[in-house]
């Protein structure tokens, strides 16, 4: 599996999840991460939270090269591999106290329904963090070396169905689910995330 798009972006994760532990407080119970590649957000989360891990992926390379990530790091925190499509995950209602995604949005093949299916499993009080930004903590000097790369490669290839800005918020109406909202990293940016409170 190829992970260059991804470790480009390796300094990001561990502020992500710095940011997701700060701004919601959710350090115990069940974390899922969505679309998780090769785990890197949930593997930062592990590393400084008691979460419960649950790292799911439509492809099982990805998995596999989550488990070996996650190995390599040895994490105390109980880990879980699923693979799932995000339009039909296989938990209960109310399961997740946190669901983190970042990323995969812009490639799930129906996002309306992935989102429903994230606000069900989520639980009452429980936070979810989806989207595709490079977090609130990042240096200005790496946010103007990474900001779009990514994108701007995959749409280049045809690949991704990537939504900022009005974007997001047409795409969250379309949900017809209460309690989210588009965010940005920063003020005055265009919106990049979509957060749940249930």
């Amino acid at each position: 599996m190829q992970t260059h798009g991804f470790s480009q972006l390796a300094p990001v994760y561990p502020l992500i999840a710095q940011q997701i532990v700060d701004d919601y407080g959710i350090t115990e119970g069940i974390c899922l991460d969505i679309g998780t590649g090769p785990g890197y957000v949930g593997i930062e989360l592990a590393k400084i939270t008691g979460l419960e891990m649950y790292f799911i992926d439509e492809k099982q390379d990805a998995l596999d090269q989550a488990k070996k990530n996650v190995s390599e790091c040895g994490l105390d925190n109980n880990g879980h591999f699923t693979k799932a499509d995000v339009c039909d995950l296989p938990f209960e209602d109310g399961f997740a106290d946190l669901i983190v995604s970042r990323g995969s949005l812009w490639f799930w093949g129906d996002q309306v329904k992935g989102l429903q299916q994230i606000h069900r499993v989520l639980k009452p009080g429980g936070i979810a963090f989806v989207g595709g930004g490079l977090g609130r903590y990042c240096p200005p000097s790496m946010r103007k070396r990474l900001k779009g790369k990514g994108r701007k490669k995959l749409e280049k290839q045809g690949k991704g169905n990537f939504l900022n800005g009005a974007g997001l918020k047409a795409l969250l109406e379309k949900t017809g689910l209460d309690g989210c909202r588009a965010i940005s990293d920063l003020e005055g940016e265009e919106e990049t995330w979509i957060e749940f409170r249930k």
